[in-house]
């Protein structure tokens, strides 16, 4: 009882005394960022450091004598990851691991490099900038403490100029506290879950990620649904000492005015600072005053006797296409320099599938005397985003133009929501490109960075700029109200990010945050500090105070997904839907005990948690209102009775597969009044059974591909009424063509045809159109189909095929239709076509899977070519069908070592004679040295085909 009580009041004084700053501490956050210098004039420091830590906040220097467990960490990173990569813990994402690392936010780390200085040059001023700590800091330079910092997203920066050793070495010390110090909470394993599947925290003690008071941090690294047994900490941005001269320049600014055929106009702005810098300047007062009442003298400028040349060189795949030089008055202090400019012949920065993403490098040079005193890089892109009024009707005072216009194209826009790389923060360029890169290859346009994640990295950005991908950053606000939010700290953070990113062109929207009321009392204040601050600093783009909002809504009902052109027929942008699925079999045996997969298809059962404690640990939300609607979709492709792991993450996947496409068939056709879609989500965190389309090693799933392709750039669909028919009804065809914002195509073709489930060709209708220029949907009216009277239980397929007038296929898309005998059931049946009723489960049948089966073919595997690129392994095959019934979900695979892959198509329907040629992108997650790697491919009525890779 002695110790709990010492240990109990231990806590109570760390939240009295170690949450807040030593109020004997200088308190370092702020909102200017140290622009990062260019060449000499840059020490990067991060890479190597040594990390330990202690039981309690250290109270002098001398104290770290007695850190624990002192090793060699990389930075940027996560304690997690350091303490996982360094050997000290298992895998923290494998089985119950988790479990391991639940003391890691009860201690105090520090960091600790020592840095060689060169020789100080020209009265250079040295600024240490951190670009984020999550989440309590403390720094000390030799032995001294210079501050105390709060934040994640941005700080603490120092002037260190005249403590440091220059021509010497230097100790940097950094101590890192997690955002929940003191308040570390109740084991969350034990608490109830509520209908949703969230843990309910109205009963846990400690700190809440949903209430987070005076923490300003997005929930889902702190605890938050399906993370709960992880509270991230760590240095994990880039850390940098920036050399600055007594006169230099920040934070340049570049905007797009106007664009012509021959030229682009351009506004530049910087801050011009002589003898003194950002450190020594504040945004605005934080108590009454009046802000501008100079004396009779007036506000008195004094300008130095010698003026700066300033230059902007544009350079284009490494050559210099433009430069501009002007003079410039230089004032003692702090000004503005403004210029508007030309620039000849722009290439212009397209969204993916419009046209090349073109980015400009630009250095902007300072010289005096003819001698370059002081130099900043940073990349642009030349583009025009616009929006207009969508036909939609207006049901809201606050009503946004949804129409997006790039470089004067009204387009509808291909999204997706973005969660976090990775949820320990592990977040090196090469797993951000592996997705990135898929989300290109996807045809994605627009990315939504989710308010309970980051605001990102400058490496998601450039590779955003890079790949086409427009971004949508939400602000860090998600699902809470903010009264508590220190406002000083609040907007540190906001202006650091808004000048770090204004810059990037993919940059296109910023939001609020997440599913929070931005009008409430509690969130006026932070919803303020962000439009005022963003009217200074980048009234150049799009704010929406959060999502959903102003006709964006976002909307997950379990039903036929053919209801979203019905239900959602008036908004004008979807930001947010998906459907549940579980990851290949392959995660679950690499990550959960084997031993629980029994009992599969009794997910929702009262004691299933407790026999599969690892199992539930790797799934998201569990809970009564999520299982069963991944569970029924799956129960239309086989049976879920008591499914194998195989079985089931299969057919959750197609289930979730033909809703992505369904519903994204039907939200597309829905233009010029719906003009976005941004469905939930790209890729998870951690690897869990969740909503998504690539699990968090990075492997896309069904969903990806089914999904992929309704985002080609011309897209032909059925708008079918519903996937559910009895026996005897007319099927309605009614074709579209979803076409961008490209060339005509005359005289194109469509031609769809109609199969009972053993592959016998019912009937065949074919209709010519023309698809005009430009942004559009083009629709057919064919002669309805008759399903036969006797004809119950069982599937009829619709494969819809669009060609140009040269027979080329350009587009098409397959349909599974139910024709089940309970549909005779008149209350049942005019449920199901009146209102959207939860997706009906096939307990007993009819199964897709078994029932195509029955109606064998053959195919065929050629390896055409294998190499290296760039680290990954490409490989090039064809795929023939040879037998006389189509290949049903024809799927390829790589086998024998572990990997991730994304391919060109996959989960396809293969006609007889049919023959695809596929390219696969492989990343190995393991040395192939001594195994054995395989590519497979089959189908559900196919036998599968291997081949050996060297």
């Amino acid at each position: 009882m002695k110790d709990i009580l010492l240990n109990l009041l231990w806590i109570y004084c760390c939240a009295i005394v170690c949450a807040q700053p030593d109020k004997e501490t200088h308190e370092l956050w702020q909102p200017y960022r140290i622009s990062p210098r260019a060449a000499a004039q840059q020490v990067d420091i991060s890479g190597t450091w040594e990390l330990a830590y202690t039981d309690r906040p250290i109270e002098a220097f001398d104290d770290l004598k007695d850190k624990q467990e002192a090793f060699a960490t990389e930075v940027p990173n996560s304690v997690h990851w350091s303490l996982y990569k360094a050997g000290k813990l298992p895998h923290p994402y494998a089985h119950l691991n988790a479990q391991q690392y639940r003391w890691v936010e009860a201690k105090v780390w520090y960091y600790s490099k020592k840095v060689e200085m060169p020789k100080r040059e020209q009265q250079m001023r040295a600024f240490l900038s951190f670009d984020g700590i999550d989440y309590f800091s403390r720094v000390w330079l030799n032995g001294e403490l210079l501050g105390s910092h709060e934040g994640m997203f941005g700080g603490p920066v120092l002037e260190i100029s005249d403590k440091l050793h220059w021509e010497g070495s230097n100790e940097i010390v950094v101590e890192v506290k997690a955002a929940n110090w003191g308040k570390m909470g109740d084991n969350f394993t034990e608490l109830n879950r509520t209908n949703s599947g969230e843990f309910d925290y109205s009963k846990f003690n400690g700190f809440n990620p949903r209430k987070s008071g005076k923490i300003v941090r997005p929930w889902v690294i702190g605890g938050g649904s399906g993370t709960e047994a992880f509270f991230v900490l760590g240095m994990w941005q880039q850390v940098r000492i920036d050399l600055v001269p007594p006169v230099h320049v920040e934070r340049p600014y570049l905007t797009t005015e106007a664009i012509a055929s021959d030229e682009a106009t351009l506004q530049f702005a910087c801050e011009l600072f002589a003898n003194k810098t950002s450190l020594d300047f504040s945004l605005h007062p934080w108590h009454n005053t009046q802000i501008n009442h100079p004396d009779e003298k007036g506000n008195v400028l004094a300008p130095l006797q010698k003026n700066v040349q300033l230059t902007l060189n544009f350079l284009s795949h490494g050559q210099q296409v433009h430069s501009l030089s002007w003079e410039s008055e230089v004032i003692e202090g702090k000004s503005w320099v403004e210029k508007q400019l030309k620039l000849p012949n722009p290439k212009l920065w397209y969204p993916n599938g419009l046209g090349e993403a073109h980015v400009y490098a630009v250095e902007l040079l300072v010289e005096q005397d003819g001698k370059l005193i002081d130099q900043l890089n940073f990349d642009y892109g030349v583009r025009s985003i616009g929006r207009k009024r969508t036909t939609s009707v207006r049901t809201a005072d606050n009503w946004e133009d949804w129409q997006f216009v790039v470089n004067n194209k009204p387009i509808f826009v291909k999204g997706m929501n973005w969660t976090p790389a990775d949820l320990l923060l592990d977040l090196s360029e090469e797993r951000y490109r592996w997705a990135l890169q898929a989300m290109k290859d996807m045809g994605v346009q627009l990315v939504r960075v989710w308010g309970g994640g980051l605001l990102e990295t400058e490496t998601f950005y450039k590779l955003c700029n890079e790949l086409g991908i427009m971004v949508w950053q939400d602000f860090p606000i998600g699902n809470q109200d903010t009264p508590d939010y220190p406002q000083d700290i609040w907007e540190a953070q906001v202006v650091q990010n808004i000048i770090r990113l204004r810059n990037h062109p993919s940059l296109v929207v910023w939001c609020g945050g997440n599913e929070f009321n931005p009008y409430s009392f509690g969130n006026a204040a932070s919803i303020g500090i962000l439009e005022r601050n963003l009217t200074i600093f980048d009234p150049s783009r799009l704010f929406l105070r959060t999502s959903p909002d102003g006709g964006s809504a976002h909307v997950y009902p379990d039903m036929d997904p053919n209801w979203y052109k019905v239900s959602y027929r008036n908004e004008p942008w979807i930001a947010e839907t998906g459907m549940h699925s579980m990851p290949e079999a392959k995660l679950f045996y690499e990550l959960v005990d084997s031993n629980e997969f029994f009992g599969l298809g009794k997910m929702w059962e009262k004691d299933f948690a407790a026999k599969h404690p690892e199992f539930i640990h790797h799934f998201t939300e569990y809970g009564p209102a999520r299982v069963p609607r991944m569970l029924s979709r799956a129960s239309h492709f086989n049976n879920m009775q008591d499914p194998s792991i195989e079985e089931i993450t299969e057919a959750s996947q197609v289930g979730a597969g033909e809703w992505y496409q369904v519903m994204a068939e039907g939200v597309q056709a829905n233009y010029p009044v719906t003009t976005g879609l941004m469905p939930w989500v790209f890729k998870r965190h951690w690897p869990v059974i969740a909503i998504q389309l690539m699990d968090w090693f990075g492997q896309a799933g069904a969903p990806y591909y089914f999904l992929k392709r309704t985002y080609e750039p011309t897209h032909v669909m059925l708008d079918l009424p519903r996937l559910l028919f009895k026996p005897g009804e007319q099927i309605r065809l009614s074709p579209k063509v979803l076409h961008g914002p490209y060339e005509a195509i005359p005289k194109a073709n469509i031609r769809v045809t109609y199969m009972d489930d053993t592959f016998h060709e019912l009937a065949v209708r074919e209709q010519s159109l023309d698809i005009a220029e430009g942004t559009g949907v083009h629709e057919l009216a064919m002669d309805s189909l008759a399903i036969a009277d006797d004809y119950r239980d069982r599937f009829l397929f619709l494969i819809v095929e669009l060609f140009d007038q040269n027979g080329k296929k350009i587009s098409q898309s397959q349909y599974n239709l139910r024709v089940l005998a309970q549909l005779n059931d008149a209350a049942l049946y005019r449920s199901y076509l009146e209102e959207p009723i939860p997706w009906i489960t096939l307990e007993k049948g009819p199964w897709l899977k078994p029932r195509v089966a029955k109606s064998s073919t053959a195919l065929s595997l050629v390896l055409l070519d294998q190499r290296e690129e760039d680290g990954l392994m490409l490989i090039s095959c064809k795929v023939k069908n040879e037998g006389k019934k189509p290949a049903f979900m024809t799927t390829v695979d790589i086998g024998g070592v572990k990997r991730v892959f994304v391919a060109d198509d996959n989960y396809f329907w293969l006609a007889p004679g049919e023959e695809r040629t596929l390219t696969l992108k492989i990343n190995w997650r393991e040395s192939v040295k001594g195994k054995q790697a395989i590519i497979t491919v089959d189908a559900w009525n196919a036998k599968r085909q291997v081949i050996k890779l060297e």
